[in-house]
């Protein structure tokens, strides 16, 4: 997909291996909108200055029931994907990508993520040139709390 990101790392799951191969064949359908995606992540990873590793990327119907992922997510549509960076906090990640979001100018959102104990990042790409780009927190998953930077 891109020179760090390859669509088997967009399309896996640790979590749910049974369902990758069905996974990997509903992706071949979303397969521009990945390739943005990977693009907007090697926009943050220029920013990052460190690798990411993709805990999930794009999830078909059965994937995303299965992880509990929102009727509506955007995973679904190829335009997300959740990571976590390699030798930094997902803190200090958060704050250098919300710091460096000119540097970014495909990403359209910014999560921080962190739901019984675990953290990560998950971000969604534009499919607009002129949408905001936008960062928010949350501790449920459910409500989200704006970060203006």
């Amino acid at each position: 997909m891109s020179e760090h990101f390859s669509f088997m790392e967009l399309t896996d799951s640790t979590s749910h291996p049974e369902l990758v191969g069905q996974n990997m064949i509903d992706a071949r359908g979303y397969e521009k909108q990945l390739k943005y995606t990977a693009y907007t992540l090697e926009e943050i990873r220029r920013v990052l200055g460190v690798p990411m590793k993709i805990t999930s990327g794009f999830r078909n119907n059965a994937l995303n029931k299965a992880v509990g992922g929102s009727p509506t997510s955007g995973h679904a549509k190829g335009l997300c994907a959740d990571f976590k960076p390699i030798g930094m906090s997902v803190e200090d990640a958060y704050d250098l990508i919300m710091m460096n979001k000119s540097k970014c100018p495909s990403l359209k959102k910014c999560i921080f993520e962190s739901i019984k104990g675990a953290k990560w990042l998950h971000i969604e790409t534009k499919t607009e040139a002129n949408q905001p780009t936008q960062f928010y927190t949350t501790t449920d998953g459910k409500n989200y709390i704006e970060d203006k930077g």
